[in-house]
């Protein structure tokens, strides 16, 4: 199953289990956890923002690597921005339920009716929304080790060019290390004397 289609499911399952469930079940306590779990999640968000930010460094020298590590700090931003956003909605949505009143649909010419549609509503919104959240979530360890792997190629460059900056030449280690005349002349065995 690709990862596309287990993401959908895991959307659906959400927006299901928030339908479902008896809107009293995120009343009170759980609501109160809830709304504190994700509003931990969301005042993690802008510290790590700021550290993605201040990881792109111009002292690499090579252009295509920061360019590259750009793209990734970039790509780590959008996401975390839309974790924010995902989780200040279903903040919203878990609020807006606690103080709705219970509100029934009945279809019309049938007998079936659905108790507290209207909250039932928002909690499969809510969760839905959350459920979107830990999927996005899941994208940030693999971009922060991506860039882990660039700055580590920066670095690794840099240690390299620093040392062949500072290593001598082959001219200076001739220059230290000078032959004498004659030094790995060829003498046939002929002409040696016993």
């Amino acid at each position: 199953m690709s990862l596309r289609w287990l993401r959908l499911a895991a959307l659906t399952a959400g927006s299901a289990a928030g339908a479902l469930l008896p809107p009293a079940l995120l009343t009170g306590d759980p609501s109160r956890l809830l709304v504190t779990f994700l509003g931990l999640v969301s005042a993690s968000i802008l510290p790590t923002v700021s550290l993605v930010i201040g990881s792109l460094s111009s002292t690499g020298r090579s252009v295509m690597k920061i360019e590259e590590l750009a793209r990734e700090l970039a790509q780590a931003m959008r996401t975390l921005f839309s974790i924010l956003g995902l989780v200040a909605g279903a903040v919203a949505l878990l609020m807006a339920i606690a103080i709705m009143p219970e509100i029934g649909f009945r279809i019309p010419s049938s007998p079936f009716e659905v108790p507290d549609a209207a909250r039932r509503g928002l909690q499969s919104l809510a969760f839905l929304l959350t459920v979107a959240a830990t999927a996005k979530a899941a994208a940030i360890p693999r971009i922060l080790a991506r860039v882990l792997a660039i700055k580590k190629d920066i670095a690794i460059h840099e240690a390299r060019r620093a040392l062949a900056d500072k290593s001598p030449s082959d001219a200076d280690i001739r220059q230290m290390f000078a032959k004498k005349d004659g030094f790995g002349k060829t003498v046939p065995l002929d002409g040696i004397r016993p």
